[in-house]
């Protein structure tokens, strides 16, 4: 499990440095016309965390390969798309890789000359590529409270999959079924939250919940009988269970956690402090949803814990179940 997020400062300079391989892949590009590039050099180009991609699986998404996409309407021979797919232009730069879209695509210029794939449609595109978890942390990523693109909701996401499925059914469009990954993308869905701050936080929610625990809320603010304010990680609001991850950019600051803590509880709030190691194997994510799961207890009196955790597909489902037969 990757356990550790990037600092807003250090995805900038991932950008503005992705920006700069660009710029230098472009005048170098052979191609008709101006690349678009997508999927890990999207994210980075736009100071969006990527999430864990197994690389072996697919190695054209590797950071250091330009990954490039073309539209329906502009497919090239077979050996520009298919066939050559890890070109080097000349010995300089970075390797590029060409991948192809069923549906339009969604672009936005980042910079003078340099275009890629939105933050939105750049997930879509993933869909097939990573697990769902990664999908839901992606997402949850694009929905921060502090990004350096555009700021999203949930219902662009939906907006976006409708505007896809819309193009998919029309028999002028020559396809008889929804591009792939639409599925996943729906499952996904259901599993993201809004004003995250980290992909660590979104993996400990996920956790939580497959173990069997009530959805959370994220970045829950309190106020404190100092008169100060807080914003919890993960909060059980009905239990006042707070949930807080501390990881090793936070190894400096066991003093200011500590007071922080006094603080959540001397507002009536019991609170959990996970950390790194606990998320590190089953065993002990197993171990923070039981410790969790009895403080919900010992204030609510019903224990939610499973005793077996639901995959994520499962817990997808039952939430998709639960939203088509609500009233």
């Amino acid at each position: 499990m990757k356990n550790e997020s990037i600092s807003l400062d250090e995805l900038s300079q991932r950008a503005s440095d992705r920006r700069q391989c660009c710029q230098e892949a472009e005048s170098l590009c052979q191609r008709q016309c101006a690349c678009v590039f997508t999927l890990t050099t999207a994210l980075l180009l736009q100071g969006i965390e990527v999430p864990f991609i197994d690389v072996r699986k697919h190695p054209r998404l590797r950071e250091d390969v330009l990954q490039v996409v073309v539209a329906p309407d502009e497919y090239k021979p077979r050996d520009h798309v298919r066939g050559n797919r890890r070109k080097r232009a000349k010995s300089k730069g970075l390797p590029y890789a060409f991948f192809a879209s069923g549906v339009p695509l969604d672009t936005v210029e980042v910079a003078p000359g340099i275009t890629c794939t939105t933050p939105l449609f750049t997930w879509f595109l993933f869909a097939t590529r990573l697990s769902l978890e990664e999908l839901v942390v992606l997402g949850d990523s694009l929905l921060r409270r502090n990004v350096l693109h555009e700021r999203y909701t949930l219902q662009d996401f939906e907006d976006m999959l409708v505007h896809i499925e819309h193009y998919a059914h029309n028999p002028r469009n020559g396809r008889a079924r929804a591009p792939r990954g639409i599925t996943a993308c729906r499952k996904a869905l259901v599993l993201m939250q809004e004003h995250t701050d980290s992909s660590t936080e979104t993996r400990l929610r996920l956790m939580l919940e497959r173990h069997g625990l009530p959805r959370p809320t994220v970045n829950h603010m309190v106020q404190l009988p100092d008169g100060g304010v807080v914003f919890m990680d993960i909060a059980f609001v009905g239990a006042r269970v707070d949930v807080e991850y501390d990881g090793k950019h936070h190894e400096q600051q066991w003093e200011a956690d500590a007071q922080r803590r006094l603080r959540i509880e001397s507002a009536g709030w019991d609170y959990v402090q996970v950390v790194n190691c606990s998320m590190s194997t089953e065993n002990g994510q197993r171990m923070v949803a039981e410790v969790v799961a009895r403080h919900i207890e010992d204030r609510t009196g019903v224990n939610y814990l499973l005793p077996t955790p639901f995959t994520l597909e499962q817990l997808a489902d039952r939430r998709r179940s639960l939203w088509k037969t609500a009233p």
